[in-house]
Parts: structure tokens; sequence; C-alpha cells
């Protein structure tokens, strides 16, 4: 168990603030051929300086804040910058390093089943980046490296949540699900108006339409600009929200019922919208591993979540009958030929999958490391960008066995842990627990049609969850009654 040392004694503050002030300088550089002005750009500074002194005094406000940015803003894209796509939360890394250098003394963390599990991951992908610039180009490679750094702050994240995890209950870990749960629907709202009435904010979205007699529009994509992506994001808290209400364990998600149920179906609206069929079945699949292993589901409770996702589908035939002829026909009805004519089915990706497998068998030598990670889109090793939309062709063509192993090993490490948690556990651990299992159930699932492991945003917001969720189940008094030592992570 996890007991950081939380006094901040002898703590070099002047050196906290001048981290901080350099932070914000580099915050507010790329904005300087913008018409901001000094006061402003001060008072960016300030808040800036000010978000990092509290941080480095509880690292958890850091945690909250970095994740609220991945999930309710979208990266913005300025004139200097092209194409290319600026995070805000990138600017928020410096005080995460400084949270690890300043606070290293304080910081217990243990190599716990998930962060080796994770650590695998992240090393067996990235050991494919060398042979990326070998392969392919430097262009390509650093593509491929940038994408790596992006997805590998999920271990940051992780590290921080559990190596300055207090040893005492505070009730902030309830409340920061709260608030990730209240993020992902604001979120979601977004990407629901979006969809309706495009919002003007210059962007470069995902070309993802729906060609309907008189119109032509964008699949929701949220702040994701990109719609399997936005899907895959409200359907982890889609599963929260419905296992929640199942489980009669609203107080574990911190709303009331009712306002669960219109969570659910704001959630549900935003999936529908998103017509990402990977993440539908993702769904089907995480809530029924969530009511195998929560086994507390009542005929009425289910009757009402599936009137709260019943609603979208009922929004969807009243609002626009070519809306809901797509959906029957070109969404769901073509799954009806899957063995007739199974390119069809599943949108040109049989085909692609089939290419996939013959580049393994006349190169076999590319499954030892691949041919770097995330490369397959930019590289012209193949004559030509290839979208694979299956994560377990893309982890093993791209970074070979070693990158494929590792996320195998890192999944059987997350349902190992979680369904132990779930079933030897009581209370709020064993929720969270029931809840994390669930959705990796329903992602291995989505990993078959979308390279849903690239989703790097999703990826760092649910390690943040299991993170959490293994800091409460450490702490007995998260639980209904003393929780059994079995279901316990060692640390």
């Amino acid at each position: 168990m996890n007991h950081p040392v939380v006094s901040q004694n002898g703590r070099d503050w002047a050196r906290v603030t001048v981290l901080s002030l350099c932070a914000g300088v580099g915050l507010i550089a790329p904005l300087s051929g913008y018409p901001i002005t000094l006061a402003a750009g001060a008072l960016i500074l300030l808040a800036y300086t000010i978000f990092a002194v509290m941080s480095l005094r509880e690292p958890l406000i850091f945690v909250v804040v970095f994740l609220l940015v991945l999930e309710v803003l979208p990266p913005f894209y300025f004139s200097q910058t092209g194409e290319r796509p600026i995070y805000l939360s990138i600017f928020l890394l410096p005080i995460a390093f400084a949270i690890v250098l300043l606070r290293f003394p304080d910081i217990r963390f243990s190599w716990d089943p998930i962060a080796i599990g994770l650590a695998l991951f992240l090393g067996g992908t990235v050991l494919s980046i060398p042979f990326a610039f070998w392969l392919s180009g430097s262009a390509s490679a650093m593509e491929g490296l940038w994408r790596w750094v992006l997805v590998s702050q999920a271990a940051l994240t992780y590290y921080l949540i559990r190596g300055c995890a207090r040893p005492e209950r505070s009730g902030s870990e309830l409340r920061v699900f709260q608030m990730l749960l209240i993020g992902a629907v604001v979120s979601a709202a977004y990407g629901i108006i979006d969809f309706v009435w495009p919002i003007p904010v210059a962007h470069v979205p995902a070309a993802q339409y729906i060609w309907l007699e008189n119109t032509v529009l964008r699949r929701a994509q949220g702040v994701f600009y990109e719609s399997s992506n936005f899907a895959n994001f409200c359907g982890f808290f889609l599963i929260t929200a419905s296992t929640a209400f199942l489980a009669r364990a609203e107080r574990y998600v911190g709303v009331s019922r009712t306002v669960l149920v219109f969570f659910i179906s704001v959630l549900g609206l935003a999936v529908l919208v998103a017509f990402s069929r990977s993440t539908w079945a993702s769904l089907v699949a995480a809530l029924l591993a969530s009511m195998v292993v929560t086994r507390l589901v009542k005929v009425r409770r289910g009757l009402a979540v599936a009137a709260a996702l019943a609603l979208p589908l009922i929004l969807l035939w009243a609002s626009s009958t070519e809306l809901w002829n797509y959906f029957l026909t070109a969404r769901v009805g073509r799954l009806i030929n899957i063995f007739s004519d199974p390119n069809v089915a599943t949108s040109g990706r049989y085909d692609t999958w089939i290419r996939v497998l013959s580049i393994m068998r006349e190169h076999p030598h590319y499954l030892i490391f691949g041919i770097g990670y995330k490369t397959l889109p930019v590289t012209r090793l193949f004559h030509g960008e290839i979208i694979t939309d299956n994560g377990y062709l893309s982890l093993l063509l791209e970074t070979g066995v070693a990158g494929l192993g590792g996320f195998i090993l890192f999944s059987q490490s997350i349902l190992r842990t979680f369904l132990r948690l779930a079933r030897a556990g009581t209370g709020a651990q064993s929720f969270w627990a029931a809840v994390l299992f669930s959705i990796w159930c329903g992602e291995l699932v989505q990993l078959l049609a979308a390279d849903a492991y690239t989703y790097w945003r999703n990826i760092i917001i649910v390690t943040a969850l299991m993170a959490l969720a293994l800091n409460m189940s450490q702490r007995p008094e998260y639980a209904d009654s003393t929780t059994a030592p079995s279901a316990r992570v060692e640390a």
C-alpha cells in the first residue's frame, strides 16, 4: 500500500515559482502573433503560476484539471502551425514534471500489475520506432514517435495518481469520478449540438460524412474531431452511468437517480449520432459483462436503462426520416451481408485486413519489431497509406510481436485485477472494479474494427480511472464492510 509523505517541510517554493513562470511563458509564446493584450497575458501567466503551486501542494488537483482539459477542450489550429493541432493539455505537462522532480522523495510508487502491463505495452511499442526511421524515413517516423509520446502520457498520469495517493480516506477519489462523469456529459452534449448545428470553430475534422438525398452531414465528432474516438470516449461513461443505475450504485458516481437517467440518454444520443458501429458493438459487450459481474441487476432498473437508451433512437426517428433510413440501411442493414459480402458489411475493412495479412505473409521479418508505431497511415513503404481499422492487426504489423504481446499482457493484467476486485470487494471498490472490467471488455471488442489503442486521450482517461480505483481498493473505508484481503492489489 502506498504511504506518501504529504509534508511540505523544506520545500523550495522559489524554485516552484520560477519553473511555473517559465512554463507559463511557454504557454503564451505560441499566441504572440495574435492580438492578445499584455494584461490578458499577465493574467494567464498568474493563473498558470497559482495553479502550478496548488498542484505542487496537492497533485490530485493537477490530475483533475488535466483530465477535464482532455475531456472538454478541443485541439486548436493556428496559422503558424498549419494542420498540426495544438493541445492545451501539452502546456500543463511542465507542471507534471515539476511535481515529479520536486516531490520525488514524497512519492511512493510501487509496481502493481496494471503498472507493469502498461510499461510492457508502451515499451513494446516504442521498440518499433527505430525501424520506422529505417523503413519509412524521418517524416513518417517522427509522426509515429509523436503519437507514441501522446499515448505515453497515460504512464505519467498513472504514476502521479498512484504515487501521490494519500494514505487516509479524503473522499477526493469519488469527487474526481463525479467530475469526470459530468465533464463527459458536457463533452457529449457539445458533440450533439455540433452535429445538429455545426459550431464554426476552425479545425481539421476527419472526413466522416453522411450522404443523404438533400444534404451532407458530418458524423458527430465532438471535441475529438473524429467520430469513433468521440463515441469511444462517450461509451466509457455510458457504461459507467448504466452500471451505476443497474446496480443501484448512484452514490458511487455522485449524482441522483433522475440525473443519472438523463446522463444515460445524453451519452447514448452522442454515441448514436457518431454512427460508429464498432462502438455500438463494444457497448453491448461491456453492458453484458457488467450485468454478469455485478449480479445486482433488477428488472425494473433494466427496463429504465433500456428506455433511456431507446430515447435517442426515438429522437432520431422523429427528427429525420433520411437519417433514420441511413441508420437502418447503411449502418445496421449492411451487417446482414456479413457472410455474403463481408467487405461491404465492414465498410471496406475486410479487403484491407486481407491486404495486411498478405504483407505479413510476404514479409515475415516485420513481425519481429514491426515497421514503426502508427506509421501505416503515413508510410510509403507499401505504395500508399493503409488504414487498418483493426487494432490487433495494426499492432502486429506496426510494432511486431513485442507491441502486440505487450498490449495483450496489459489487457490481461486489467481483466484479472478488476475481475478479482469486483468479485471479492464491496462498496465503491467493487463497483468501480466492475465498471473498469466491463469497459475494457468493450474496448477489446472495439479493437476488432478500430485502432482504439491510438485514441490517446481516451487511454489516458481510462488509465487514470484505473489508478483511482486501485487507490480506493487499498482503503477498507471505501467498502461497505471490510474488504476481503484477496481483493486488494498489493503494492
